[in-house]
């Protein structure tokens, strides 16, 4: 159990105590952040359930490195690169293998924000910043006209594949959840055939949704 320590309400860059707040209303809860990763659910009973988290049409796909202009300072851009990525829940900010601090948003408008917010608020200190880089995404457009073969280490089993398109829609019903990995095997093989003219057979044989299963 964790105490809420004031409630607050957001007022552009600014903020207002206030004593309580009416059903429906956004407001800014302190002293539970460093308990929170990205969302979360704060409830008065013990074995309340979370509530789902939302899922965002739009992903990072502009990046930008960030270092401290001194050196000495890099504990304060850590700590203010974990603030920024609870604030905003579709930046991400990762460290590369390199050691480099990688800020991704939505696009160089969002990034500007994010990097400004960073530096006035969260870290409190200047920063250098690379050039937006924008991530790049292949998919496959047509049928592979080649089978590919795998075998296993002692050659008893053979596994065949090829690359196809999904149908138009089908992507965007599995980000939404319409088809899901925990689906009743015949219930979602029914609703692919339905909706997407998927064959009843092949539908009940997925293996897995990538590329986070």
């Amino acid at each position: 159990e964790k105490t809420i320590q004031r409630t607050i309400l957001m007022m552009g860059r600014y903020t207002e105590s206030i004593e309580d707040v009416p059903c429906g209303n956004i407001c800014g809860l302190v002293g539970v952040d460093q308990f929170l990763v990205k969302t979360g659910t704060i409830s008065t009973h013990k074995d309340a359930h979370n509530m789902r988290v939302m899922k965002f049409s739009v992903s990072p796909v502009v990046r930008v490195a960030v270092e401290c202009k001194n050196p000495s300072e890099l504990p304060k851009l850590v700590e203010g690169l974990k603030r920024l990525a609870k604030s905003d829940p579709m930046v991400q900010c990762i460290i590369e293998e390199s050691g480099e601090h990688i800020i991704a948003g939505a696009g160089e408008l969002h990034l500007e924000i994010c990097l400004k917010d960073l530096e006035e608020d969260h870290a409190g200190i200047p920063i250098k910043v690379s050039e937006p880089v924008v991530s790049y995404r292949e998919t496959v457009s047509a049928e592979s006209e080649i089978m590919c073969l795998a075998k296993s280490p002692n050659k008893h089993n053979r596994l065949f594949m090829k690359a196809a398109p999904l149908p138009e829609g089908c992507a965007e019903a599995i980000d939404k959840g319409d088809v899901a990995p925990r689906q009743e095997v015949k219930e979602r093989a029914r609703f692919l055939s339905e909706k997407f003219d998927f064959d009843v057979t092949e539908a009940r044989k997925i293996w897995c949704f990538g590329p986070e299963g």
